[in-house]
């Protein structure tokens, strides 16, 4: 039956659905009123709750308008969609029904009611006038930063009060499920996906937005607040800078950037963004849990700090756990910056009045440049006339250099040293002070007096005077000493010396052999750890395969193939150098589950399905894909647990005997744990699997060891 109110005067009426799009006459009013085309048009009844326009609408389900009858007011109306209604979906939505009926909080969304009506599931909530965060960032990009921390504040308080409360985790934060109401408060929505921290279990799904997860959200650890804490600094990071910090094609690559990868600093993204901000960030979306804040109180008390020095006015800032019920009016805070400003430019005008009159700024100004430079004229004459002293002084040297010749005859000295007092007197004041000219003049007749003493031989002639010959032996004498020190004392100094050198450097030599001897002793035994290390990884790694192998043949068995390529995606992450085997092994699951799609609408059993039924399934649900028989079949005995003939369809494939010999490791654990236990005989369920293992050495052993532990296999009954 289809439910609508009589636009008139409200009376409820019902229809059956054929007359959909029709028209009535409304029983208690008499009006002829149009009957709606579809169930969920304006006008139509849910339960105690009327239509009154669509909200919104995502592949969960639609958010209607509705006025509840009973109560008489406003709601948002959730229904489920039909490709929802599964067992999973209804669950989802019951979940977070009860999860926000537990908790009444102003930053979250309350919950009024529940229901089922006409096979639709419905949820009643607060009705929200604005829009999602996700919205405002798509038509501004950037939210300012003071702004951006007042969402992260209020939506703190809201995990905040959800995980002390009911030690609940959200596990799905991210700016679509955040609501900015026209009021200025942001609301936490969505409660789907939120779960009680003691209701973890090693074999649940993993869930949320990848964009936003944590790396432990990922990897399917236990979570507590700090993966919710990781989930807003993301959600922060995209208000500051208008981008995502991990941006990826695949789930898996996403996943791997955030294990490994550093995003951009947002500093580099938003020039001029305060380091402080920064860093809260950077702290939010750190790899490990213990290297974020402890939980989400010490978040909001790193926030409130940061927003004294971020905010235009400290005042407007909410205290820790004080929920801020009016609008942040940055209108009002920017009004008191300007109001500051104006008061600045009066500050300035005042102090310009006092300042003192331009002529007097000027001379104040001009009277220390006027003192300078005549310091500088005066350092400059000075230097002029030292450098005029130097060049006179520079002509009597070489004068003096003359003299010293004797080759030089007597008339061309006397006309050189008139030259020279000649350019001396004209050489302007420096160089005519009477203390220089005294000098001068009494050096040039020095070197003309001391040349006239000495007697120039004539060409040929073998005398000189006993002054030059004094003059020669004086040198001579200082010749030998200087030699005799040479060979007494310089050169053997120097043979010490160059012995020593040698003695020193044959030691270094030396060492430089033991050196080079110790690091190739060294390079081998690092070589040979390294074998060790390597011989090691492969053993472990080996290990971790043998024991995926294990759970993954129980998984196939089972047809849990979604839970196996969860744990092949997190043994990926986890252990990078078995990553190729792990894509191998999905690729093999991907198969499997395509080869179980066929046969799983059999009424036959698996069991009793023979190879021609599979193979006819196979070619009508697929057609002719390319895939060889034995391949098919092979996948086949997989799903069944018969790797025996699996491996005769398959040879040369040597993960299936890998497979059965981890298969049979675990058989001979298990049975060596019933007979400690004390056990007698051996489950039937033992014998029919070793049956369908393959003859390897692994194999063949595995059954001699659980003989000589029951004696021969004797099976229970």
């Amino acid at each position: 039956m289809l439910r609508f109110a009589c636009p008139f005067c409200h009376f409820q009426n019902s229809v059956p659905e054929s007359d959909a799009g029709g028209r009535i006459t409304c029983p208690a009013c008499s009006a002829t009123v149009a009957v709606p085309a579809t169930r969920f048009d304006n006008g139509c009844i849910i339960g105690d709750f009327i239509i009154q326009g669509k909200i919104g609408a995502g592949s969960g389900g639609t958010v209607y308008l509705a006025q509840q009858i009973s109560l008489e007011r406003e709601v948002a109306l959730k229904v489920l969609s039909q490709k929802s209604m599964t067992e999973k979906g209804v669950a989802t939505f019951l979940n977070e029904a009860r999860a926000a009926a537990k908790l009444s909080h102003a930053n979250l969304v309350q919950a009024y009611a529940v229901g089922e009506d006409d096979g639709y599931s419905y949820m009643a909530m607060t009705y929200i006038k604005g829009e999602t965060l996700k919205a405002r960032l798509k038509r501004e990009k950037r939210i300012p930063i003071d702004e951006a921390l007042h969402i992260v504040q209020q939506i703190a308080e809201a995990l905040y009060y959800a995980w002390n409360e009911s030690r609940l985790i959200h596990r799905d934060v991210k700016p679509d499920n955040i609501m900015l109401t026209d009021d200025g408060i942001a609301k936490l929505t969505d409660l789907g996906l939120a779960m009680n921290q003691k209701d973890w279990s090693e074999d649940m799904d993993i869930s949320g937005s990848p964009s936003y997860m944590s790396p432990e959200q990922f990897a399917g650890e236990p979570l507590d607040t700090r993966s919710d804490i990781y989930s807003l600094g993301v959600t922060l990071y995209q208000m500051i800078t208008g981008a995502l910090p991990f941006r990826a094609v695949s789930i898996s690559t996403l996943a791997r950037q955030h294990f490994n990868q550093k995003p951009e600093p947002p500093e580099r993204l938003v020039p001029g963004l305060p380091a402080a901000v920064s860093s809260l960030i950077k702290k939010m979306m750190a790899k490990k849990p213990s290297k974020r804040y402890a939980d989400m109180e010490e978040l909001l008390e790193a926030i409130w700090r940061l927003r004294q020095i971020t905010a235009p006015n400290r005042s407007f800032v909410p205290d820790v756990h004080t929920i801020s019920i009016r609008r942040l009016n940055y209108g009002i805070q920017t009004e008191y910056m300007n109001t500051k400003r104006r008061q600045d430019r009066i500050r300035r005008k005042t102090a310009a009045a006092k300042r003192p009159p331009v002529l007097v700024r000027v001379m104040m100004v001009v009277l220390p440049l006027a003192l300078i430079a005549s310091v500088g004229l005066y350092l400059f004459s000075g230097i002029l006339q030292k450098s005029r002293e130097q060049a006179m002084f520079g002509n009597v040297d070489a004068f003096e250099r003359l003299a010293s010749n004797p080759e030089i005859p007597m008339e061309r000295l006397n006309a050189e040293a008139q030259n020279l007092i000649a350019s001396f007197a004209g050489g302007g004041s420096a160089a005519g002070s009477e203390r220089i000219s005294r000098y001068v003049l009494s050096h040039i007749n020095y070197l003309l007096s001391k040349r006239t003493d000495t007697k120039v031989p004539a060409m040929g002639d073998a005398t000189v005077s006993a002054e030059t010959v004094s003059s020669l032996e004086n040198d001579i004498s200082l010749l030998n000493e200087e030699i005799a020190n040479l060979k007494t004392k310089v050169v053997p100094r120097l043979k010490e010396e160059i012995e020593s050198a040698e003695k020193e450097g044959e030691a270094y030599r030396l060492q430089l052999i033991s050196a080079q001897q110790d690091l190739e002793k060294d390079k081998a035994e690092y070589n040979a750890l390294a074998r060790i290390r390597d011989e090691e990884r492969a053993a472990a790694d080996e290990l971790r395969i043998n024991a995926l192998r294990q759970r993954l043949s129980q998984l196939v068995v089972t047809q849990r193939f979604s839970l196996a390529r969860q744990m092949l995606t997190t043994e990926a992450l986890r252990t990078p150098r078995i990553e190729s085997w792990c894509d191998g092994m999905a690729v093999r699951i991907d198969f499997l589950d395509r080869v179980y799609a066929c046969i799983q609408d059999s009424t036959t059993p698996i069991d009793k399905l023979t190879s021609e039924d599979v193979l006819k399934a196979y070619s009508a649900m697929y057609g002719d894909d390319g895939k060889p028989t034995e391949t098919v079949l092979c996948a086949f005995e997989t799903l069944r647990g018969d790797y025996a003939k699996a491996a005769e369809l398959r040879p040369d494939d040597p993960e299936i005997t890998a497979t059965a010999d981890a298969v049979a490791e675990e058989l001979v654990a298990a049975a060596r744990t019933l007979h400690t236990m004390g056990g007698k005989n051996l489950p039937a369920m033992f014998a029919t699997t070793m049956a369908r293992l393959p003859k390897t050495p692994q194999t063949t052993a595995a059954a001699g060891t659980i003989a000589v532990l029951f004696s021969g296999f004797p099976q229970k009954n």
